[in-house]
């Protein structure tokens, strides 16, 4: 901690339960703790390492393990933003667990024998996402490995020798090769798992950022969480609120940690739409059948978030939650004509995702209210719907412009266009000229929707550059609409 932060008196640690390397632990965790540095300044294991301590590079990817719809799935996360109470009742994995200098692990083998390793910071990280990749599926291809992959970054041996390493492994291994005899015995507590998660109050010399973390079991105790906290933040997968405390050292009087709430880890159909619950992951979006059927443009986008390693934690309700004007999948969701379900003390209410952003970061939520849900009515069949994403790297990395846009026809003609971007102005927005433009085939459509917005210069494109992006999505859409 910053030796000028001053001391602080009672806050809300947490007393967790979870298995590390198979072995089983229980731990008192000071509050918004991550992942990271409960390994590195807890319990002293530097094997995860820290670089970015944002997200970006995947040095400190560990992988956790837990019981989900029946089965144990392993996935890759970047421990620097996972708060350590999420471990409760997982199996959290590191390379100290996987091989020993007399026996290594077949992914640690191949990393040898292809040089894939120089300086070696990268390494354990590398490994981990590798873990996960081949405990989950039998001979991936290589699109899915670099997928897979694609969140580690190596500044010294190049990408060439590991992604080689990853290949042979997928032709010679599977998931029983790959996951040790000690991870499968550990299974079966996971499924049997009951012990209660706790909260402390205690008394600390310290000054945290994040004062008291509170996590919630039920829908019924975050509705009564937010209600007795009205200061606090709420905190779904953490991947940008972890973010702001790592890096901007932002300081939080309250954490309330939905993550873990069973209501909110819903995704099912309905009359009215696909119902996303708060809690539902990047990652499970994409593994869903509804979703891959009936709104594949969404499967599209959430391709070009982050990495597979943030996917595996970071939410769609997040995205919308945080309310940024370049949040990728915003301009999408108001193409879909999405819905929120808010919840809060005085009973829900629905609100048109379009009447939700009032301003910069600003929305329309109330006092201890939350989004609950997040509803999709599925658009028909032969409506043209595409989304797109401008930015520096293909992926892990902020858009600078995104865009979506959806074109509808009956007998009559064009019976629904509409056009969003992000980027472009203080909130995700609208256009409110494409419509009429379009019913009326006007030849200066592209120019005139593009004069709708006036986009400001920042260290992600200057004003000029987002002026030209607006009109090259608008060109690729009509080309690929008319095509």
């Amino acid at each position: 901690m910053d030796k000028d932060l001053v001391q602080s008196g009672i806050h809300r640690y947490t007393r967790i339960s979870f298995f590390l390397n198979g072995i089983a632990k229980t731990m008192d965790l000071a509050p918004g703790l991550s992942s990271l540095d409960l390994l590195n300044k807890e319990l002293l294991l530097y094997g995860t390492k820290c670089s970015c301590n944002e997200g970006d590079c995947g040095a400190c990817t560990v992988v956790i393990a837990y019981p989900f719809e029946g089965n144990i799935v392993y996935e890759a996360v970047n421990s620097c933003l996972y708060p350590a109470a999420r471990l409760h009742g997982k199996h959290l994995i590191t390379i100290e667990g996987l091989g020993s200098d007399e026996d290594l692990h077949p992914i640690q083998k191949a990393i040898l024998e292809h040089h894939a390793s120089q300086c070696g910071y990268c390494t354990p990280g590398f490994v981990m996402s590798m873990f996960a990749l081949f405990a989950s599926i039998k001979q991936p291809d290589k699109e899915t490995i670099m997928a897979a992959l694609e969140g580690n970054l190596c500044r010294c041996t190049g990408y060439q020798s590991i992604l080689e390493a990853a290949m042979e492994l997928a032709a010679t291994h599977d998931p029983q090769s790959i996951v040790p005899r000690w991870c499968r015995d550990t299974e079966s507590e996971l499924f049997s798992f009951s012990t209660p998660l706790e909260s402390i109050n205690r008394s600390s010399a310290q000054h945290f950022y994040i004062e008291n973390y509170y996590k919630a079991s039920s829908s019924t105790e975050l509705v009564s969480l937010l209600a007795a906290h009205p200061e606090a933040a709420l905190i779904a997968g953490g991947t940008d609120i972890m973010v702001q405390v790592n890096i901007s050292r932002k300081h939080f009087k309250a954490l309330i940690d939905l993550g873990d709430v069973p209501e909110l880890q819903k995704l099912y159909l309905k009359p009215d739409g696909l119902h996303i619950g708060a809690g539902v992951s990047y990652s499970q979006i994409m593994d869903s059948g509804i979703v891959r059927s009936d709104f594949p443009a969404l499967i599209e986008i959430i391709r070009l978030i982050a990495s597979k390693q943030i996917r595996n934690f970071g939410t769609l309700a997040g995205n919308v939650a945080n309310a940024s004007p370049i949040g990728d999948s915003l301009p999408l969701l108001l193409v879909y004509e999405a819905s929120l379900l808010l919840e809060s003390a005085q009973g829900q209410r629905q609100l048109a995702l379009k009447d939700f952003f009032l301003g910069y970061r600003k929305t329309a939520l109330m006092n201890g209210e939350y989004i609950r849900e997040i509803i999709l009515p599925v658009p028909p069949r032969s409506a043209f719907i595409r989304v797109m994403k401008s930015a520096k790297r293909k992926s892990v990395d902020i858009s600078s412009v995104a865009s979506a846009i959806r074109i509808e026809k009956d007998e009559a003609g064009i019976s629904k266009a509409i056009l969003a971007f992000g980027g472009v102005a203080a909130t995700p927005v609208i256009s409110s000229m494409f419509p009429i433009l379009m019913q009326k085939n006007d030849p200066e459509l592209t120019q005139k929707v593009a004069d709708e917005f006036q986009p400001l210069s920042d260290v992600r494109g200057s004003a000029e550059y987002r002026r030209q992006m607006i009109i090259n999505h608008i060109l690729a859409y009509l080309e690929a609409y008319h095509g």
